[in-house]
């Protein structure tokens, strides 16, 4: 983005933010109310720039601006304050945050931009060195200039192609501040099935209580755990009644609930021994995650293979079916993690493709004992009732108690009214599958279509529904590198068991996955190599037709000159580098040095161009 900090200002505000002037070089509101005052109206933003040109910008957080969170890391050399490495080390024990929106301040430190639906209060030294930006508040943003002459700049930000991110588990967590001593965090499970609900969320709300977060912030965190993790969610109505009066002190002594007698296991127990008992950490057997594919594919859950048409999906499942019932190692591992195992069952279920003309010479060419391979075809009466939680699936499981199910894609076993869009519509769709996993040790594999929208990537590109990727334990994204070389790549974008392995690359051949390497590149770097090089052919010519009209009629002028006036007719610093380096290679143009210390310019002409030396 380049421009006038009026022109900025507007652009923040078509994007619905609610905009604010300060002084030049400041933090201080030039208007009235300071934050109050900040608004998307065009006409009084226009008038506040006019009025003051160099006036910095500032965003309001908070509800004005579409629920605008902005976590302010701070840096300070001589008092010793790195909000940077406070982050840093709470992410080592939490977890990282996603990607999103992070300039960079005039005094070195980072603004890092969410978004949430829920209302997050500003607050000031919730850890060292970082304060939260949010309702009635108000962040500086580029390219406002800081009292010391510095700019805030965005390192990631508006037409980086990066989105401003949602806040997820992780960032409610730190928002929540930090644990107080003595006090440990409650750590909710992943999936919280029917029967456990209430208790789950009601010792939630004990421990937030304990760490002395407020009654407001501990409802949203359950409103957002309740949607996001319960199966199925418990009503407004459920949680008003049922979960919510937990809140008050004394409640459980208070309940009807807390002396009834339970029978568990024969034994009568009251309700305070049935459910607030808690089990020894040394009666705990640890295990180590079992791997259908080494650090790939986890045993017992679901996986999610997901890609563009015509991309290899179906040629990379047919290879892992084969390595399965063949007890053969799979291409993924190349040669760097050889395996073998014991032959397994396996079930698939494919919409896509015919088994007479495609499916079984394409496993038999990957090397698959059909003997162990199970199907049921589009043109079996059964295959419209196969859905994930449906009776007829549920019978082939338990008959059948196959090793691997393959789901070929995932939108034709999806029960019928269901809207996949819809929030946690899959999660409760997928119920099933998590629960086949645990009893009968069986693995999932979901084929899904990711969506054409340029520069989306990773969880953004699971078309039809988010919830996917949040119930999947591992997910690969899989594509055709940008090149031409006909590689394809398989990225690793998603692990709960284990860390993110290698993107591999490979080759097809008669729809056989030949390993070809490993890369230290993801979908996302895939993805915008790939727009990259869509756009930049167009661009890159613009600004050659630019430096041929420039030079016509200027003959030679100084390099600088030139990039000035790109800049003002809206070309891009990359499209002009590469036009230049075009033009040069082509013998177009002839750049020469005149003088030299402080008085050293460039010059560059044409080559049919007279050269004037001084």
């Amino acid at each position: 983005m380049e421009g006038s900090m009026k022109d900025f200002a507007l652009r923040y505000a078509k994007m619905g933010f609610a905009v604010l002037p300060l002084k030049p070089r400041s933090k201080i509101p030039i208007t009235k109310n300071g934050f109050k005052d900040a608004t998307t109206d065009l006409q009084t933003i226009s008038s506040w720039w006019d009025r003051t040109p160099d006036a910095n910008i500032a965003i309001a957080t908070g509800s004005r601006s579409g629920g605008l969170v902005v976590i302010d890391l701070d840096r300070d050399k001589e008092k010793g304050i790195d909000g940077y490495e406070t982050l840093r080390s709470w992410q080592k024990e939490h977890g990282s945050f996603p990607e999103t929106w992070t300039s960079i301040t005039g005094r070195g430190g980072y603004h890092l931009f969410y978004k949430d639906s829920a209302t997050n209060k500003s607050r000031i030294h919730l850890y060292e060195g970082i304060d939260i930006r949010a309702e009635d508040g108000y962040v500086v943003v580029p390219p406002s200039i800081h009292e010391n002459g510095n700019c805030y700049e965005w390192e990631y930000g508006p037409g980086d192609n990066v989105e401003i991110a949602e806040v997820n588990s992780t960032i409610v967590d730190f928002l929540m501040g930090p644990v107080q001593e003595g006090k440990q965090a409650f750590q909710i499970q992943e999936t919280i099935p029917e029967g456990e609900r209430h208790k789950a969320l009601i010792a939630l709300i004990g421990s937030e209580k304990a760490r002395g977060i407020g009654d407001d912030s501990i409802r949203s965190l359950i409103r957002s755990e309740n949607q996001s993790k319960c199966m199925p969610p418990l009503t407004d109505k459920e949680l008003e009644k049922e979960i919510f009066p937990a809140l008050s002190r004394g409640w459980l002594s208070r309940s009807p609930y807390y002396k009834r007698a339970v029978v568990d296991n024969g034994k009568v127990r009251t309700f305070k021994e049935a459910n607030f008992h808690l089990a020894k950490a040394a009666d705990v057997e640890i295990k180590e995650p079992e791997w259908l594919i080494p650090g790939y594919i986890p045993k017992y859950g679901i996986t999610t293979i997901a890609g563009e048409g015509g991309v290899g999906k179906t040629s990379i499942w047919c290879a892992i079916v084969a390595g399965i019932t063949s007890g053969n190692q799979s291409f993924m591992n190349g040669n760097r993690i050889p395996f073998k195992n014991k032959p397994g069952k396996v079930v698939v279920f494919s919409a896509e493709d015919s088994w007479n003309y495609v499916l079984k010479q394409r496993l038999i060419n990957n090397g698959a004992n059909m003997d162990l391979i199970y199907y049921i075809g589009p043109e079996d009466d059964r295959f419209t009732d196969l859905n994930f939680n449906g009776d007829l699936l549920k019978g082939i499981v338990e008959y059948n108690k196959p090793e691997l199910m393959i789901y070929d894609p995932v939108q034709a076993f999806v029960p019928e009214n269901l809207r996949m869009g819809d929030r946690n519509a899959m999660r409760k769709c997928f119920s099933p599958l998590i629960g086949f996993g645990e009893t009968y040790k069986m693995t999932s594999i979901i084929i899904a279509h990711a969506n054409k929208q340029s520069n989306v990537w990773g969880r953004k590109r699971i078309a039809d529904s988010s919830d996917i990727w949040d119930a999947s334990r591992s997910v690969l994204m899989t594509g055709i590198a940008s090149d031409n070389s006909g590689i394809h790549y398989l990225s690793h974008e998603k692990s709960n068991w284990g860390k993110l392995q290698d993107t591999v690359l490979f080759e097809l051949n008669a729809g056989v996955p030949a390993f070809k390497n490993y890369s230290k590149k993801k979908d996302r770097e895939f993805i915008l190599e790939d727009s990259r090089k869509r756009n930049a052919a167009p661009a890159a010519e613009g600004a050659k037709e630019f430096i041929l009209e420039t030079l016509n009629e200027h003959k030679q002028m100084e390099v600088a000159e030139l990039d000035d006036l790109a800049m003002v007719e809206g070309i891009s610093k990359n499209a002009l580098k590469d036009a230049k380096a075009a033009m040069r290679k082509e013998g177009l143009t002839h750049t020469w040095q005149i003088g030299s210390g402080k008085s050293k310019k460039f010059l560059i002409s044409l080559k049919d161009s007279e050269k004037i030396n001084e």
